[in-house]
């Protein structure tokens, strides 16, 4: 998968207060299309709201972070800065095909259950990791893209630990077993409308992900 970057003067901790995307990566999916991967910007909303309203029952099932209207999006991102959304799009179309989201910090809910598996939550270097790609879109290497593209805005942040947000359904083996492949590990099962693992990914600042990292040129 070729990958190559844009920036404008991008500093990686940097963050706009509106949300202005800083830094573009361009990827070839597996379908050979071209699919930009950057931050969530504040002009994504609408288009953010027709990307939640095709997912389909089986992947909104697994993907809950907030209600798919525009208002709860609003809401999510205008009243809370450590909200941050990354989405990837068809370079063709502009359409977002995936879209994930970090909390910085955790759930305030998941506290005790991640302190039973002797984790103590910190919300100054811990986040929490909601994915979702489009369903035509899965397996054609966009969130692993938009996963490590992330990364290295997290990194940048000095986060070292991240959660998964709600867990994973164990059932959803292939999602158990990317997560894995991407150094997850589990850290024990709940119920929650059926058996969910909790997942953590230690990061070790030394290692970058697994990118191969182009001449950045200016972006207009």
């Amino acid at each position: 998968m070729s990958v190559s970057y844009v920036s404008n003067n991008y500093q990686p901790d940097d963050i706009d207060s509106k949300y202005k995307t800083a830094i573009v990566m361009i990827i070839q999916a597996k379908n050979n299309k071209q699919v930009l991967v950057r931050r969530l910007n504040y002009d994504d909303f609408d288009k953010l709201v027709i990307y939640l309203s095709k997912l389909s029952p089986e992947t909104v099932s697994r993907f809950g972070p907030h209600d798919f209207d525009k208002k709860a999006i609003l809401t999510m991102y205008e009243n809370c800065s450590n909200h941050k959304g990354y989405i990837a799009q068809d370079a063709e179309t502009s359409e977002i095909i995936a879209y994930s989201i970090i909390k910085l910090g955790y759930l305030e809910h998941d506290s005790s259950r991640l302190q039973s598996y002797g984790i103590n939550p910190d919300d100054t270097t811990d986040c929490t990791f909601a994915p979702s790609v489009a369903d035509k879109w899965q397996s054609q290497g966009v969130g692993n893209s938009l996963f490590n593209f992330m990364l290295l805005d997290l990194k940048a942040k000095r986060i070292k630990r991240i959660v998964l947000w709600g867990g994973v359904q164990s059932n959803n083996t292939r999602a158990v077993n990317y997560y894995i492949k991407n150094g997850f590990r589990k850290l024990g099962e709940f119920q929650h409308n059926g058996p969910n693992y909790d997942m953590v990914l230690e990061l070790n600042p030394s290692l970058k992900p697994a990118l191969k990292m182009q001449t950045a040129r200016s972006f207009i």
